[in-house]
Parts: C-alpha cells; sequence; structure tokens
C-alpha cells in the first residue's frame, strides 16, 4: 500500500532567498516578478491589448533541503530524491496614482513545465483614465518534495514558501504628434532662419469613430541646433504652442545644420521629437 505523508512548510521556516514584501518595480528575485510595459493610444485607437509579462524561479536548493529537513521522517528511513509538482498562481491587480485598486488584472497558473522562466498574458484597455499607473502581481508558491523510505514507499511533503508581491510603474498615454520646417532654405549667413511647426495629440472620443487629432494648446517645446561637424546640439529657444497647434521662433543662423525641437511629454501624453536640416550659404 503506498503511502503518502504531507505537510505544509510555511513562512520563514525556509529562511533561504524568499521575498516578504514589495520589491522593486520589475523585479526578478526569488519568487518571480512582473513586468508591465507603457500602454499608448496611437491615431485611430480607442482600446489596445499589450502583454504583461511574468517570470518565476523554481525553489533553490536551499529551499527544497529545508523542506525535507523540516519534515521529514528519519525513523522511517526517508530519503530525498528530487523535487515534484510546481503550483505558481499569480493575481494582478491594478492601481491609479493614488493607490486605488482599479480592476482585477490577469491570472496564470503555473504546471511543472512553466515553472521557470517568463510568461506573458493579455491585458485589454478601453476608456480607462490617462496617467499613471502600477501593475501589482501577488505570486503564491507551492512543490514537492519527494522520495523513498527503507521499504520502498513512495512518499511526499507539501511545501509553500511565503506569498512574493512584485510590482511595476507604467503609464497610461496619448500619442503626440510633432513637426518642424525651418526656412528659408538655404539661408543666407547671418540672417533669421524661421523654425515653425506643429504639436498635437490623439484625442480618442467616446463615441467610437470620432477620435481626432488636436492641438496642444500651451505645452512648451525647446528648440535646439546642432551645427554640421558639431559634437552636439545647443539650446537656443522655448516656444510656446498656439491654440491652433502651431508655434513659431526666428533665430540667426551662422552655420549648416539641423534644427532640432522636442517635446518633454507628461505622465498622460508622449514625449516627441523632429528635425529639419537646413544649409547655409
Amino acid at each position: 500500500m503506498k503511502r503518502k505523508i504531507v505537510a505544509v512548510l510555511v513562512g520563514a521556516a525556509l529562511g533561504v532567498g524568499v521575498a516578504v514584501g514589495p520589491a522593486v518595480a520589475a523585479s526578478g528575485g526569488s519568487g518571480g516578478g512582473v513586468g508591465h510595459p507603457d500602454v499608448v493610444l496611437y491615431k485611430g485607437q480607442h482600446n489596445k491589448t499589450v502583454k504583461i509579462s511574468y517570470s518565476v524561479k523554481k525553489p533553490t536548493s536551499a529551499q527544497v533541503r529545508a523542506c525535507f529537513d523540516a519534515h521529514s521522517y528519519p525513523e522511517y528511513g526517508e530519503v530525498y530524491e528530487g523535487w515534484g509538482d510546481f503550483d505558481w498562481s499569480y493575481d494582478v491587480e491594478y492601481h491609479d496614482r493614488y493607490g486605488n485598486d482599479v480592476g482585477g488584472g490577469a491570472f496564470f497558473y503555473a504546471d511543472k513545465a512553466g515553472a521557470a522562466g517568463k510568461v506573458t498574458s493579455s491585458r485589454w484597455y478601453d476608456w480607462e483614465a490617462f496617467g499613471k499607473y502600477k501593475a501589482v502581481a501577488t505570486i503564491e508558491r507551492d512543490f514537492e518534495v519527494q522520495g523513498l523510505d527503507d521499504e520502498g514507499w513512495t512518499w511526499e511533503h507539501y511545501c509553500q514558501l511565503p506569498d512574493a508581491r512584485y510590482s511595476d510603474t507604467f503609464y497610461f498615454k496619448r500619442a503626440t504628434y510633432l513637426k518642424v520646417n525651418a526656412s528659408p532654405e538655404p539661408v543666407r549667413k547671418g540672417r533669421y532662419a524661421t523654425v515653425k511647426g506643429t504639436l498635437k495629440f490623439w484625442n480618442p472620443s467616446y463615441d467610437y469613430g470620432e477620435g481626432a487629432v488636436r492641438p496642444l494648446k500651451g505645452k512648451k517645446v525647446k528648440i535646439y541646433f546642432d551645427p554640421s561637424g558639431s559634437r552636439g546640439a545647443v539650446y537656443k529657444r522655448t516656444a510656446t504652442v498656439t491654440s491652433k497647434g502651431t508655434f513659431v521662433k526666428k533665430i540667426k543662423q551662422k552655420k549648416s545644420g539641423t534644427w532640432i525641437v522636442k517635446y518633454a511629454g507628461t505622465s498622460t501624453l508622449t514625449p516627441d521629437r523632429a528635425t529639419d536640416a537646413v544649409r547655409v550659404k
């Protein structure tokens, strides 16, 4: 008759390599981790599906040995032979910038074959508030050790590692569209070049099909000039975007080179960059 002895190993009994609290973003320490990319809605999009990545590690040899030592029965001549099944379960929650729970995420249950390495699952976004979020994964980690006693009967010890919590901060943003044109081309040496352009963003509508690219009134863009053959760009001016999404600055140009305009972005809007090369004659 086959005999099965089941014991539970919890908390600090393992004492080696366990995670007991929130880790740094996208951590990959003992027990696993979670990684969440930024989510950006581009022109024409009203929702988006992204892949969330998780990683998990098998128990260390020290943890397996601790389980065996804590629950073996020497009087039966038990000998450890290996580990058995793994049961890693993930529960991912989403928190907004205020720490409020804004809904559940993906669940994944790993079998023995998937007990190490990375796996992915999907998260679908549709009309959630733009801004900063945090994906918080709680990972339950269970496994078994197996062996034989001196009579050849098999045994299994059930081991439970402490839950591990991992988090990754990400942003839900709208795409920005920056364009620049510098003129005249070419420009006379020492004369003014007119650097103008537009800065707009994708503004989804709550009615499908009615989203539009709209101006980013009041936003600041920084203008740089990179002379040909130089070691890098030099800051020149800051321009403010008008209600029509336009900006313009006149700046003297002494050498041929490239005008560079940058928008830094925000927690709800992506950064962007545009360039235009102008030759001096």
